[in-house]
């Protein structure tokens, strides 16, 4: 059986390899948490059957997939005779690549590669992890989506700084210039600022709510109907982990290219 009853005695499921690493991990992590939480809330009581979430098991294994996984599956790199593994990575790579270029820019988008491709890929393999009997889908918690939508933040505010230093706060004031930057500039300013203050919710909301719903549809209508529609709830579910990876990328880099100076911006448009 992929799925057991909790170890709490309640009625919810949790999978197999959840408990497994509990029963491995968790008292010592229990013993931790115990250690730090009482320390800052005395009256704190921790789950010692399950101190690590399922989220983050999944999570973990989601990362390791990436990393370790993707390590073994390109195999022996080779420019003269590439495996097929190794062109579908670099077919991937080149994708992300492409949208960088067109949306970022290549002069100033190319650095962002590496971190970019790491969201794509994480968040892609957590989509799909859902379809695997025994797993869950990462992304399925808004933890963590949360925690992708607030990372996608700190990176693209740190990047305009970096890039910009204090003239980025200029973005934050609409463009506007001489007389109308004094009468309007401040409302503007503290609107643009509510607004990229919202955007790490909405990105994971909606990468959250989509994924939840996708596996509430195919689990509710499996049970009606498991022969005909799982197939095609299947197709489907692999649809919408694609759609929701390249919708959280493309917003990433639409966020990444407000933080590219004014003029290398307005000199790529151009060149392009």
């Amino acid at each position: 059986m992929f799925f057991s009853k909790s170890t709490t005695g309640g009625e919810h499921h949790v999978p197999w390899i959840v408990e497994q690493v509990n029963h491995l991990l968790g008292p010592a992590v229990y013993s931790l948490q115990k250690a730090v939480m009482t320390s800052i809330d005395p009256n704190w009581h921790g789950d010692p059957h399950m101190p690590i979430p399922t989220h983050v098991v999944m999570a973990s294994i989601a990362f390791l997939i990436c990393t370790v996984g993707a390590y073994l599956f390109r195999g022996q790199l080779s420019v003269e005779n590439p495996s097929n593994r190794q062109q579908i990575l670099e077919g991937f790579v080149q994708q992300l690549r492409d949208m960088v270029d067109q949306v970022v820019g290549q002069a100033f988008g190319r650095r962002h590669l590496p971190v970019i491709g790491s969201f794509a890929f994480f968040i892609l393999i957590s989509n799909l992890m859902g379809l695997v009997p025994g797993l869950l889908a990462p992304t399925v918690s808004i933890n963590v989506t949360l925690a992708l939508g607030i990372t996608s933040f700190i990176y693209y505010i740190s990047m305009g700084f970096k890039q910009q230093g204090l003239h980025y706060l200029k973005h934050f004031t609409g463009g506007l210039t001489g007389t109308l930057l004094y009468l309007l500039g401040p409302v503007i300013f503290i609107v643009e600022v509510v607004s990229n203050f919202v955007r790490p919710v909405t990105l994971s909301v909606r990468l959250f709510i989509n994924i939840f719903a996708d596996e509430q549809i195919a689990e509710a209508f499996g049970s009606l109907m498991p022969y005909v529609v799982p197939s095609i709830l299947l197709i489907l579910a692999v649809f919408v982990a694609f759609v929701q990876t390249f919708i959280f990328v493309m917003l990433s880099l639409v966020y990444l290219s407000e933080t590219v100076p004014h003029d290398d911006h307005e000199g790529h448009e151009h060149a392009h």
